[in-house]
């Protein structure tokens, strides 16, 4: 025997679809009445900000403003920052102190501009309705057809080739037929479920990009020195490099490698461990455990405040891998051989330097004085014999 039928329940009214936009998801909450004097009563604009600054930074910055809502970063179709941000507020007066107290407040040396946003254009285009997920076999007057009940003035459908694009734009004699439109359900146009939402116009977007860090070389790529310090610096990022190794402190003196192996063993294969220690091999009372896959050096976290001889250890991810120092023979040997070719590197460019320079003085010298004999001759024979100096005869002959 067939079940009887159960009754029908009455189908309650749909929520006003949200929309992708900002504007469209607030219209949508406050029930279709938000107004353009609203923008700057809720709502601060921050601009002269520099590309590396994000949303998280500015919710560091204006968390200590209470009321704070929401950051919104004003990005490109690349994710690039623009250079200017929105932030929210549960009320006017946080909004007045908001822009009284960092107004001019400096991230990376530059100085921000903070005001009370006052949009250009209308939030909203009031008695029209925005209508997407049309069928593709429907026309206009499907469309006019959908809202019959309330008066209809024009329908747009943009087209592309031979077919619209899906959505179309309704305009009413008066703002409450819009209102009364998103209170109920969406009707089917083109045998598809539409949905309804306020009609947000356009913005002209200028093409603009954020501004440089004031705090870095001007003429330089500033990405990568910011990205090369954060690798340097960030504890996330230098984890990320050794994947399976965990570090450990707080170790009892007493602790092992062998017991901190087996410490570990619960968590995944141990490849090796690692504590360090003073030069009379003391333990330091920290170390290392290097496991053979990333599973297991991220299960050796749950071991963290667990008791190993006594005493409580903390785990946490090691930003260095686990290396062995080198031993006293070897380490001699290297210095050695270090010094070794340094000295017969020397002597060979001091023998060098030697000769050159020898060589260069005692060529020098054989052509400047070989030059100077040459040109007293040569001034001896030019001059007259009057000129020329008597040799004194010897005492015998002048007697």
């Amino acid at each position: 025997p067939s079940q009887p039928s159960q009754p029908s329940q009455p189908s309650q009214p749909s929520q006003p679809h949200k929309g992708s936009h900002y504007h469209q998801r607030r219209l949508a909450e406050k029930a279709a009445d938000l107004k353009l004097e609203d923008e700057g009563e809720h709502t601060v604009f921050v601009a002269n900000l520099d590309w590396s600054v994000d949303e998280a930074q500015l919710y560091r910055v204006f968390q200590e403003v209470e009321g704070l809502k929401e950051v919104r970063l004003v990005r490109d179709f690349l994710k690039r920052s623009k250079g200017y941000a929105y932030v929210d507020f549960d009320s006017p007066e946080h909004v007045m102190e908001a822009v009284e107290k960092f107004s001019g407040h400096l991230i990376n040396n530059r100085a921000m501009k903070v005001a009370k946003s006052l949009p250009t254009k209308q939030l909203y285009q009031e008695k029209v309705l925005f209508v997407r997920n049309i069928g593709d076999t429907a026309v206009e007057e499907d469309v006019r057809e959908a809202f019959k009940g309330h008066q209809v003035v024009s329908v747009r459908m943009p087209r592309q080739d031979d077919h619209h694009k899906g959505y179309a734009y309704v305009e009413f004699t008066s703002d409450d037929a819009v209102k009364a439109c998103l209170s109920l359900d969406a009707p089917k146009i083109g045998g598809q479920q539409v949905s309804l939402s306020r009609s947000i116009p356009m913005k002209d977007h200028r093409h603009t990009t954020a501004a440089t860090r004031k705090d870095l070389p001007q003429r330089v790529n500033q990405r990568v020195i910011v990205e090369g310090k954060l690798d340097r610096e960030d504890p996330v990022r230098q984890s990320a490099k050794c994947p399976t190794t965990v570090y450990v402190k707080n170790l009892a003196f007493n602790v092992d490698d062998e017991s901190l192996t087996k410490h570990f063993e619960s968590c995944g294969e141990v490849a090796q461990v690692l504590i360090v220690k003073t030069a009379d091999g003391r333990s330091r009372g920290f170390g290392f455990v290097e496991f053979k896959d990333f599973e297991g050096a991220q299960s050796a976290m749950i071991l963290s405040d667990s008791v190993l001889c006594g005493r409580e250890i903390v785990v946490s991810k090691s930003s260095r891998p686990i290396t062995q120092k080198k031993s006293k023979d070897e380490d001699e040997e290297g210095k050695g051989s270090k010094f070794k070719g340094k000295g017969e590197k020397g002597e060979k460019g001091e023998k060098g330097k030697g000769k050159g320079k020898e060589g260069k003085d005692k060529g020098k010298g054989k052509d400047k004085d070989k030059g100077k004999e040459k040109g007293a001759r040569r001034r001896l024979e030019d001059e007259p014999e009057a000129k020329k100096p008597r040799l004194q005869e010897p005492e015998e002959a002048a007697t």
